[in-house]
């Protein structure tokens, strides 16, 4: 994602992110961060509000424990480091929902911005939590949430300008459940990715999240790349695909 938003930086063909279910929109918050090149742990910084323990309403988290290292940098240089950072994400927030510039056509897309990432969640707890990560994160500019199931979700499927996805510019990335601490339907919400991403997904790439082998299967996708992870005691994949439009069958006559 990182690279796909720097490629649009530099030829301003737009970056865009599908996740289309979100859970609670931990991955869209995270991409919306990079797009705005939002350094790591700012948004703590930022996002604070109210008095500290002490009384003194000063914001405890922007002084972290590493200033009393005997070996951190001057106070003086923490703080233009921070204000750098600040200055870099506006600059990035201002950027990424900025309009995308004319086409070689000479036609501008007035509903297409510099970064687009929408995102979908079916369980309505879920997808309130994900409603307030994002709001919270203030980033509701360029991130936009849908509830429902993504089967039902229309992205514009093949219907030229009107599609979400940018050929080669869209990344589809998706944690879906697989057994742990998801249970129910689980068959049906693979059967509903995979129906999704046929529809929708043609002309980009798509990374899903999976921890059984077996669920995997019913994507009946060919994977083109797996990276292995190891969180919270389970072994996962990262399996990327590239999707294309399957070639209709001449009928004859």
């Amino acid at each position: 994602w990182d690279k796909l938003v720097q490629a649009a930086r530099s030829d301003g063909l737009g970056a865009v992110l599908i996740d289309p279910m979100t859970g609670s929109g931990t991955l869209p918050t995270e991409a919306a961060l990079i797009a705005c090149d939002m350094a790591p742990g700012l948004l703590r910084i930022a996002s604070w509000r109210g008095g500290s323990d002490d009384g003194r309403g000063r914001n405890p988290h922007r002084y972290p424990p590493a200033i009393r290292w005997k070996d951190f940098c001057e106070m003086e240089e923490w703080d233009n480091l921070l204000s750098n950072a600040m200055e870099r994400t506006k600059s990035g927030m201002k950027w990424a929902r900025s309009p995308l510039k004319p086409t070689e056509k000479g036609m501008l897309n007035i509903k297409r911005k510099n970064v687009t990432i929408l995102c979908n969640e079916k369980n309505p707890r879920a997808c309130n939590l994900a409603r307030i990560s994002i709001s919270n994160a203030g980033i509701g500019a360029i991130v936009s949430l849908h509830e429902g199931d993504c089967v039902e979700w229309d992205l514009g499927g093949m219907h030229g300008d009107h599609r979400a996805v940018i050929e080669g510019r869209t990344i589809f990335v998706c944690n879906p459940p697989w057994g742990v601490r998801l249970t129910e339907d689980i068959d049906n919400s693979w059967v509903s990715l995979r129906e999704f991403l046929r529809r929708e997904g043609n002309g980009a790439e798509a990374w899903v999240l999976s921890g059984n082998k077996d669920l995997t299967k019913i994507l009946r996708m060919k994977k083109s790349r797996t990276l292995v992870v190891r969180t919270a005691e389970e072994d996962l994949r990262w399996l990327q695909y590239h999707i294309f439009q399957k070639s209709e069958v001449p009928v004859e006559k």
